[in-house]
């Protein structure tokens, strides 16, 4: 990532070295001539003895080298969606607000922000003396493009839906991306975004919208340079020297092989310790793993495959990092079928299910066992908000009390429970943990439980058609953006759970749309906890886990924070303070 910076830097050393070297080189003085005598024939010849100088070492660049789960597929700030592209694209951008590693937001781009009274306006004051990575100033115009470049329908944007919240926005993307240029540009003036002067950016809200400077942290508002876009606007973003962007980092080299970044010189918070980040993508595990063995990797994601091995190797499982993901599985139930329309069915199932020996036995690791929904380590938890754990009698008795027994009420009658179904995506994998999740409900109930594989490219399109929602399913969410808005907002009466399984309950709704205009940070959180125990009381799922992601990391990759890490762990920490041990490096790190 930084060959400008690093040469600057070696120019400096090499400076010193030449100091060193051109000194003169030490010397005796010459020897006095014998006196003269009638046999001395010649006088002896001057000694010398020359002292031996070690050359000051060429300094060793401080090189992060990051293995991604697949080549990066789009890196535009406003079309990017995979988690690949976004972790490159973080280092290179920055939004106008930023997240910590706990989810909290922080002052990016804008140093500070505030709503209007009513909550249906937010503006943002950006920081002084702002520029781009080549030093050209960068003003709050630049970040209106970005909003309205997202939602232009010529762009076609995967994620302008994040910006439904603010005014005109939903109205612009869906206008067709062949109407007339000034009827789209019409629509795009009436976005509720408008930059008034250089520094001062208002966005405008239908409703009050307390969570958007999180939606102000994310990818969709990152700036892009409207000059390199507009030159090729289908294409701009494969080239390094388009990224002109404004994060700590910035994009010098993309191949077919790696993506390097060095640092920017121009970030507004100062010069990172590390000389470059490189990304790859070895999407064979088994040779990422032999390239970190190597040390021609510093940090590689390994599966639930390689866990095992690497607990087991002396020296592997001591470079293995745990990482909670913001992801969270669950068993999903049909609501709008029999026995699911009844709370006492979901709730008997979710006592039925022996989370920690399929996560252990089956799955090999991979996750925790989790009895809730917004999980630990993210705005919005509640150790509070959480469903009975694994409990086969109590499953069964539930069951029996909710009219689902026998006449003498000593077990299951599996003629009331009805027909059960659990579909699931065919693979291999997936095959041996629905067996082994149908076999642990039937040996609970002692009622079958009729295994349903499905394509997986028709599986994906089944579970969110409401005309094909499987009566039971598995299921994972993973976090768009660090708040509890975005695990909430699907499970309102018109979101996608109530549209494919039934679920709605107007008391949560009402919960969280208060949670929502909150303005208040702290009483925010304390209304969404509240939306949330709703929803858990309800069982409209059957949490299982939360996800985890398995890393190596080298031990002389210092500083990395412990947050959860989508694709690198520290990946939204404090990369300025990240760095290289130079004295604990092995003959794979680059030496320039």
């Amino acid at each position: 990532m930084r060959t400008i910076l690093l040469s600057m830097l070696t120019g400096t050393c090499l400076l010193l070295t030449t100091a060193c070297s051109t000194a003169p080189i030490p010397t005796m003085g010459p020897t006095p001539a014998p006196a003269r005598t009638a046999t001395a024939s010649r006088v002896p010849p001057r000694a010398t003895r020359t002292i031996a100088v070690t050359p000051t070492p060429e300094p060793v660049p401080q090189v992060l080298r990051i293995n991604l789960p697949a080549r990066p597929d789009m890196l535009d700030p406003q079309k990017a969606f995979s988690p690949g592209a976004i972790a490159v694209l973080q280092l290179a951008y920055e939004g106008l607000t930023r997240l910590d590693e706990n989810g909290h937001v922080e002052p990016g781009a804008a140093d500070k922000w505030e709503f209007s009274g009513d909550g249906k306006s937010l503006t943002f004051h950006l920081r002084a003396g702002l520029v781009r990575a080549d030093g050209t100033p960068l003003v709050a115009k630049d970040f209106e493009y970005a909003f309205k470049h997202a939602v232009d329908p010529r762009v076609a944007s995967p994620n302008e839906s994040f910006l439904d919240d603010v005014h005109g926005a939903t109205a612009a993307y869906s206008l067709d991306p062949k109407a007339k240029a000034e009827e789209i540009q019409r629509a795009l003036d009436g976005v509720g975004v408008k930059a008034v002067d250089d520094s001062t950016l208002i966005v405008s809200f239908d409703q009050p919208t307390g969570y958007w400077p999180t939606i102000a942290s994310m990818c969709i508002g990152w700036p892009p340079d409207k000059n390199k876009v507009e030159a090729e606007p289908d294409t701009w973003w494969t080239k390094a020297e388009n990224h002109n962007g404004n994060g700590p980092f910035r994009i010098a080299e993309i191949t077919d092989q790696a993506i390097k970044l060095i640092p920017n010189p121009n970030y507004w918070g100062g010069r990172p310790r590390l000389d470059r980040i490189e990304f790859y993508w070895a999407t064979d595990h088994a040779a990422a793993l032999a390239s970190f063995r190597k040390g021609d990797l510093d940090i590689v994601r390994i599966g639930s495959d390689e866990l095992a091995q690497v607990r087991a190797d002396p020296v592997l499982s001591k470079e293995l990092v745990i990482t909670p993901i913001p992801q969270v599985a669950y068993l999903g139930f049909n609501m709008k079928q029999a026995p699911f329309t009844d709370k006492n069915v979901r709730k008997a199932f979710s006592l039925a299910l022996d989370r920690e020996s399929l996560i252990h036995d089956v799955l090999k690791g991979g996750g925790k066992p989790f009895l809730s929904w917004i999980p630990p380590g993210n705005p919005g938890y509640d150790e509070s908000a959480v469903v009975p754990g694994y409990d086969p009698a109590a499953a069964v008795q539930t069951l029996i009390d909710g009219g689902y027994g026998t006449p003498d009420k000593k077990k299951v009658d599996c003629n009331k429970l009805g027909v059960l179904k659990l579909s699931f995506s065919n693979t291999a994998r997936d095959q041996s943990f629905f067996q082994s999740l149908a076999g642990d409900l039937m040996r609970v109930f002692a009622c079958p439980v009729l295994l349903d594989p499905i394509d997986p490219g028709t599986y994906t399109i089944m579970i969110q058609d409401p005309r094909t929602a499987p009566q039971l399913f598995f299921i994972t969410w993973q976090e768009e953006y660090a708040h509890p808005q975005d695990w909430l907002f699907l499970q309102t009466c018109t979101g996608v759970f109530a549209k494919r399984i039934g679920y709605c309950d107007k008391e949560f709704d009402n919960a969280l749309n208060a949670a929502n205009e909150e303005l208040d940070f702290e009483a925010a959180m304390l209304k969404y906890k509240a939306a949330q125990k709703i929803l858990v009381t309800d069982l409209a799922q059957a949490f299982m886990w939360q996800s985890e992601s398995a890393f190596l990391v080298k031990p002389y990759v210092v500083g990395l924070g412990q947050g959860a890490g989508m694709v690198w762990p520290g990946q939204s920490g404090p990369v300025l303070t990240y760095g290289i041990n130079t004295q604990g490096l092995g003959s794979g790190h680059p030496a320039q």
